[in-house]
């Protein structure tokens, strides 16, 4: 298995919807309905300083300042600093800097909280683990590590298999062509998607005692994403809602990963 270029992360990747979010970017800079969440779950603030570990468009470190905190961000992606650069322009203080994940240029105890943002899931497994220390170390004592990562890989081996008929006989035939055409397409970019149990073994061996991880109740984000649109309203997406509600089935049914972990 290997690295993926960085050069595959150009400045068209950033501004298209294959990096999820930029129908609400290019609206203002704004954030997509899980970029939301995550600064939610942020808690940004005046004093707290937060780091972005991938900050692509750099929209999330711009809703972070905002809400008063000093930011910085990292990239490997030319095209990324050079977005983040012109989104942060107007804040000062803002630190993105172009460098690998896997060697942080900040010292220890740097951070209040670190944001992973769907970027372990581009990572090689040794990479993804190194992060994952790095994220510990620049963290200041009681400092959180946030991680989303998508699509839960149980999800794509067991479920979808089977749950691609069911919508095709119900008349979704166009929504599961888009969600295949995207999930080939995904796999350019994911070298390591991730399930419930090993992202939470990753958080453990990378020195995070108790992270807690889970399963978003939000089968396929409720028909937000732009590729299951089609399903937002349908019986499908309803008795699947209703189903997420047993955390066994989100184990195999939901997409979006979630995990916060204290230093």
């Amino acid at each position: 298995m290997q690295r993926i270029s960085p050069d595959v992360y150009d400045r068209e990747y950033f501004l298209s919807n294959t990096c999820e979010g930029a129908d609400e970017f290019h609206a203002g800079k704004g954030l997509s309905q899980l970029k939301a969440r995550q600064v939610s779950r942020l808690r940004p603030a005046p004093g707290l300083r937060v780091l972005d570990l991938g900050c692509g468009r750099g929209e999330v470190l711009l809703a972070c300042a905002r809400a008063g905190a000093s930011v910085a961000g990292i990239d490997y992606s030319r095209a990324a600093v050079a977005i983040s650069e012109e989104t942060l322009a107007g804040v000062l203080g803002a630190d993105v800097r172009q460098g690998d994940v896997t060697h942080l240029p900040w010292d220890d105890a740097s951070f209040d909280a670190v944001l992973s943002g769907d970027v372990i899931e581009h990572l090689v497994p040794s990479d993804g683990a190194a992060m994952l220390r790095e994220a510990h170390r620049v963290l200041r004592p009681g400092g959180r590590l946030l991680v989303h990562t998508a699509p839960n890989r149980l999800f794509l081996d067991i479920t979808w298999p089977l749950a691609r008929w069911p919508l095709i006989w119900a008349g979704h035939r166009e929504t599961v062509d888009a969600l295949e055409h995207w999930v080939t397409f995904s796999k350019e970019f994911h070298v390591a998607e991730q399930t419930l149990h090993g992202l939470r073994r990753s958080l453990r061996r990378a020195g995070f005692a108790a992270p807690r991880v889970w399963i978003d109740s939000a089968i396929v984000r409720d028909g937000s994403h732009h590729t299951t649109a089609g399903l937002r309203d349908s019986w499908f997406m309803r008795a699947g809602q209703r189903l997420a509600a047993l955390r066994a089935v989100r184990l195999f049914a939901g997409n979006d990963l979630w995990a916060v972990a204290r230093r």
